[in-house]
């Protein structure tokens, strides 16, 4: 018989105590907090002999005691300073969470309160929070006790039209980001890399904006204070010719080296226009020629007060952020610019903090994902529909009394839904049957793109190819003609074959943005995913619905077939 046991488990030890009814070793382990698979290493000392062996020792996750109750309150907070104004107990609620028609919340309330439009509401059921929303407007009917909110989502705090790109610097600190430089003399030329060069040694010249990458320069700050500026093809910097700092001396693209040849500052003039020093020097970036032209070089000369050939004009152009960094990035910015960090102190709201979470970066423009008029779009539309076209997700919370938006491309685990097998309810399809099967694409410069859509719903350039498919053709707008492509397949994934299925599921919710497959009652088996969702004080049900479902051509045949 063995002198002595010991278990290590999970990195800590125990000793065994033999139990001689039963003749075995016991012993009373700890169990971890998360549930899982762990490993027990027994050792057995008998003498001068050590025998030791390993078993696996599966942990059961803990059940969660939930108490609950019917107790519903709402907390009621300013829009300007998040302080609470109030907290009521509802009567009466329907929750809408809908990203596709921005539907209403209701909320019915038998108190009268202090709260006001673009107030900010939390829900609270049981002690978990259900909904985060934002005022619109309350009601109340012949001076009666009942008054009734009505509230969208949360993200509707950001339902305002914003400016694309046309952001030009007036601060006295640069900030990092993406820009286009131009010319005091004449605004329509800018900052050229010479035949848009990605090798060192390419010149940096002035020529007429024509939106190309070789016009568009990432401004960086380092660590020392000063500036670096590169361009955001190549990635080369801005550098003093053979670094030397003497009248006339050309500015070319090189690798940065972090010399003092590629360190420049900002100094402000007037109102919108900087000179660009080469730092701890008295040069600064200059246009040779008094009149800007194609082609006009770029040099360092000594400052001239008054000489309006060395001045230049930044704007920032938000927009590279989607390419560069990640659109998650991009909506993080407006939001920062519009909101938080706004000019003009009195739109600001200092309770709000963006968190980032992914990066995904894609080729694409703005006005391939919203409406852009005049250069102006709808944030919240925006953000709407990078939710719909790239799995981008807010999660709202708490913490240190700041409401936290985290921003992240969240790939939600998919749901199954069995119509059939599940206690669903009022089980309904709407069939679109229009197909847009040819998108042309016509851009700002007037050149056109053409896609075209086959029968295994890929598609092609190819006009004559024999698997094409038949359907009417759509004629879209892009800003850039590097963008076509991605405007084209866009058109084709929210048009055909789509339908919306709402269903009433008992006592089981799903977050809106959540994907889901569903087997009909016909046996047909549908990717989609949550679009809206619809909750009752006191009801066990929810309603949901589904949005942007692509049916294959043949589950499209059988349909058709079944209703003839």
């Amino acid at each position: 018989m063995a002198r002595s046991v010991t278990v290590k488990f999970n990195d800590k030890l125990y000793n065994a105590t033999y139990n001689e009814t039963t003749d075995e070793y016991e012993v009373e382990l700890t169990a971890p907090e998360t549930g899982g698979i762990y490993n027990a290493q027994i050792s057995c000392v008998d003498g001068d002999t050590t025998n030791t062996t390993d078993i696996d020792i599966r942990i059961l996750k803990q059940e969660q005691i939930k108490i609950t109750t019917d107790d519903t309150y709402m907390y009621i907070f300013d829009y300007k300073d998040f302080t609470v104004k109030d907290v009521v107990e509802l009567s009466n609620y329907e929750i809408n969470i809908d990203e596709e028609t921005n539907a209403n919340t209701t909320v019915n309330v038998l108190k009268k309160t202090t709260a006001k439009s673009n107030d900010i509401v939390m829900i609270k059921e049981n002690a978990e929070i259900k909904y985060w929303g934002i005022i619109q407007e309350i009601q109340n009917e012949n001076g009666s006790k009942l008054y009734q909110y009505i509230i969208k989502y949360i993200t509707n705090m950001f339902n305002q039209n914003v400016i694309l790109n046309q952001n030009i610097v007036t601060t006295n600190d640069i900030e990092e980001g993406y820009y286009r430089i131009h010319s005091k003399l004449n605004y329509n030329f800018v900052f050229d890399v010479l035949n848009n060069s990605q090798e060192a040694g390419a010149n940096l010249q002035v020529y007429e904006i024509n939106n190309s990458n070789a016009q568009k320069f990432k401004i960086t700050k380092r660590t020392d204070g000063t500036y670096k500026i590169a361009n955001i093809r190549s990635g080369k910097v801005a550098d003093v010719l053979g670094a030397t700092f003497v009248n006339g001396t050309n500015v070319q693209m090189w690798d940065d080296t972090d010399n003092a040849a590629q360190k420049w500052t900002f100094t402000k003039r007037d109102n919108n226009s900087y000179s660009i020093y080469l730092a701890a020097t008295n040069f600064v970036i200059d246009l040779t020629s008094a009149n800007a032209s194609n082609g006009g070089n770029i040099e360092i000369w000594e400052y001239v007060e008054g000489s309006t050939q060395e001045l230049w004009i930044l704007e920032k152009i938000d927009e590279e952020i989607i390419r560069y960094e990640g659109i998650e990035d991009y909506i993080a910015e407006q939001i920062n610019k519009n909101f938080i960090n706004n000019e003009d102190i009195l739109m600001n709201r200092d309770y709000l903090e963006i968190r980032v979470k992914t990066h995904t970066k894609l080729d694409v423009s703005v006005s391939t994902i919203v409406d852009v008029q005049n250069d102006i779009y709808n944030l919240h539309t925006f953000m709407t529909n990078c939710t719909q076209n790239y799995n981008i997700t807010y999660n709202v919370f708490l913490e240190n009394k700041k409401l936290v938006i985290e921003i992240e491309n969240k790939e939600i685990k998919k749901e199954l839904i069995d119509v059939n097998a599940q206690p669903i309810s009022n089980y309904t399809e709407v069939f679109e049957t229009d197909v847009v099967s040819k998108v042309v694409v016509i851009a700002k410069d007037g050149s056109r793109y053409t896609l075209y859509l086959k029968t295994d719903r890929t598609t092609t350039e190819d006009m004559l190819d024999e698997n094409r498919a038949e359907g009417k053709t759509e004629v879209v707008y892009a800003e850039n003609i590097e963008d076509a492509k991605q405007k084209a397949l866009d058109t084709f994934k929210g048009n055909a074959y789509n339908h919306n299925v709402t269903f009433d599921y008992y006592d089981r919710e799903i977050k809106v943005g959540t994907p889901i497959t569903i087997k009909t009652k016909e046996s047909l088996i549908y990717d989609t995913y949550i679009s809206a969702v619809t909750k009752q004080k006191g009801s066990k049900f929810y309603k949901y619905t589904c949005g942007n479902i692509r049916i294959g051509f043949i589950d499209k045949l059988k349909k058709e077939r079944k209703n003839k």
